[in-house]
Formats: structure tokens, sequence, C-alpha cells
């Protein structure tokens, strides 16, 4: 590998959606321990309460957690709000939280399907961003807000349709708000994923294999990480990577960009 990077986020604030599992989980353990103040979110008390204390032992900066359901509009005014209130400012939102619908036809999906979907995938993320835009610019911080969306909003056929819809709404999202902050020195962008080595991946690879005896799921796992380009699966801390490089100084040119972080997995 050419080159080796650092990052120092001591003094900064983070607020990281849906980082108690996964790629999230990943995200605000990368802020964390790079000395960051970072609040951990998910709708599970008992998760918020452990990595919260587990990252916050390990941190230089300060670690909180907050409930919060990012279906329903007023925890995440309260998620921003208890935020703000422990921090001063937030500086960097990480829009992470996201559901999978179960994977039915358009036919036969549920409009609840649909408004679940949209409203966690989409409505919370734009909401989040809206509210801490507005501190940004009361409070004259020169934030960053990261979107998390996937290389499934950028195909047009496939599985997946409602959670594709959703991270095509996202990609669009990014475009258009980042174009309105920037002029508040305010950047917005997005982190685009493929198969990354998650427990929902993993969930994936055990019912392929409930059905296949010939095949564990780490066969399964192993065989999605060799189809890609790159030849491997995609880890929580390379998603982080890309969220310390987009928060930081190194892109401050950066606007409005999908940054892909796939192993070339986009490209297929």
């Amino acid at each position: 590998m050419v080159g080796h990077t650092t990052y120092d986020y001591r003094g900064e604030s983070a607020i990281v959606t849906g980082s108690t599992k996964g790629i999230g989980r990943g995200i605000a353990e990368g802020l964390a321990n790079v000395g960051a103040n970072v609040v951990v979110n998910s709708r599970t008390e008992d998760d918020v309460t452990a990595v919260t204390e587990e990252l916050d032992e390990r941190s230089e900066g300060e670690v909180i957690g907050v409930t919060a359901d990012m279906a329903k509009l007023d925890e995440i005014e309260n998620l921003v709000e208890t935020a703000i209130d422990a921090f001063g400012e937030i500086d960097l939102l990480v829009n992470n939280a996201a559901v999978w619908p179960r994977e039915e036809s358009f036919a036969e999906a549920s409009i609840e399907d649909w408004d679940f979907t949209m409203n966690v995938n989409v409505r919370a993320q734009y909401y989040a961003s809206k509210l801490i835009a507005a501190h940004m610019i009361d409070q004259g911080v020169e934030g960053s807000i990261i979107n998390h969306t996937s290389q499934t909003g950028d195909r047009r056929t496939g599985h997946r349709g409602l959670y594709g819809i959703s991270k095509t709404a996202i990609n669009g999202l990014t475009w258009r708000m980042a174009h309105e902050l920037a002029e508040h020195g305010i950047r917005m962008n997005a982190i685009s994923t493929d198969v990354t080595k998650t427990y929902q991946l993993r969930y994936e690879a055990e019912m392929i294999a409930e059905n296949d005896p010939d095949r564990t799921p780490e066969d399964v796992l192993r065989e999605w990480g060799k189809a890609r380009p790159i030849g491997r699966l995609g880890q929580p801390e390379d998603l982080a990577n890309a969220v310390l490089y987009l928060a930081s100084d190194a892109s401050s040119y950066v606007v409005g960009t999908i940054l892909r972080v796939s192993g070339g997995g986009n490209l297929e």
C-alpha cells in the first residue's frame, strides 16, 4: 500500500446513527479511536449502553449513548438535542441507520413495508441532516454530514427492490442537499457500500447455507468475497476509514460526492 494516513479528531463531536452493530459500530469505533467525542445510537437501549461503555473506556474523547428509533421524528429530535446539550456543538453527522425489508416482489410488498423502509432509510437521514444543518448554520460550524448509501442504489434491476429504491433516493438527497449546504461551508457526501462483513450479511449467508448442505455460511461469505474484483469482503473499518477521510481537512474540496467503498463491486 502506498502512503500511510493518520487522523486527529480531538475536540470534534460526532453523531453516528445505527452504531451498535456492523458498519455503524465500526464508524463509531473509528472516530473514538482518533479522539472524537461520539454519540452512539440505536433503538435498543441495552446495545447502546454496552457499546457506549466499551468505546468510552478506550477513547480519549467522550462517548455517550442515546437510544432513539430513527423511524420516529420526535426521537430523532431528542437524539440531536441531547448530543448538542452534551457537546455544545456537533461537527459531524453520519447517517448510518437503515433497515432491510423482507425480500418480496413489488406486487406483493405492503404499503407498510414501503413506509417503514422509506421512513428509516430516507426520511430519517433527511430529517437528522436538516436539524444538524440548522444547528451548524446557527453556530457557524463548517461541519460535515455523511450519508450511507449502497451500490444497490445504482442498479436498475436486481434484488432488494425497496431497499434499492431507498438508496437511490439517498444518492439524490446527497447531491441536492450538498449543493445547498456548501455555501455555508457544510460538506455533505456519502459512502456507498457493497458486501461488507456484518451480522446482516452473515444472516443472509446462513439462509443460503440452510438450503445447500454442501456449503457452510463461511463458504458463502468466502465466495462472495472472491467475487469482488479486489478479492475480499468489505470490513466495517473500510467504511470507517472512508468517513474519517470525508470528514477531515484532507477532503475540504470534496462536496456532493458518493464515495464507493466496494472493492470494485460497483463496477459489475
